[in-house]
């Protein structure tokens, strides 16, 4: 008896320690620290200067986002002060090298690509949307879902 009780103690404590490892993020939190590469092998990290930080966790939504950003010039995403995250862990390896990363190194724009499978789990995240982060000095102001050729309307404003 004793040792069934020590096993529901230690998943129950296991399972409160990985809720608070992949907790959601909310206004007013700082936004986590984040270095990734990008298409070209090159870091970047998040900074406080950044405003917006779009994260796109399926191929429907990159497409969509794909599809505005080329069409704008090469330094738009920094001159707005803006950061897009790419999930591509769900992508096979060598698809990502043999295919994947060479046609990304023909966008007019610098992409942060995550392949760390549990990624996700820490950021808010909904099917088919595209997760926007408003930053002030590298906190949280507001986090929204929006369809992925809706992204244009984030600059509008």
């Amino acid at each position: 008896m004793k040792i069934r009780a020590i096993k529901q103690m230690c998943f129950l404590t296991l399972s409160l320690f990985s809720v608070s490892l992949y907790a959601e993020l909310k206004t007013g939190q700082p936004f986590p620290e984040i270095t990734l590469e990008d298409q070209f092998g090159d870091q970047h990290s998040i900074r406080k200067t950044d405003k917006l930080v779009l994260m796109s966790f399926d191929r429907e939504v990159s497409d969509a986002v794909h599809e505005f950003l080329n069409q704008q010039p090469k330094d738009f995403l920094r001159q707005n002060n803006t950061r897009y995250i790419s999930d591509i862990s769900a992508m096979p390896g060598i698809i990502t090298r043999i295919f994947a990363l060479p046609k990304m190194r023909d966008y007019n724009y610098s992409l942060m690509l995550n392949s760390e499978e549990n990624f996700k789990e820490r950021f808010n995240v909904q099917e088919e949307k595209l997760t926007v982060y408003k930053l002030n000095a590298g906190m949280i102001e507001s986090i929204a879902f929006i369809d992925g050729n809706a992204v244009s309307h984030l600059f509008n404003e």
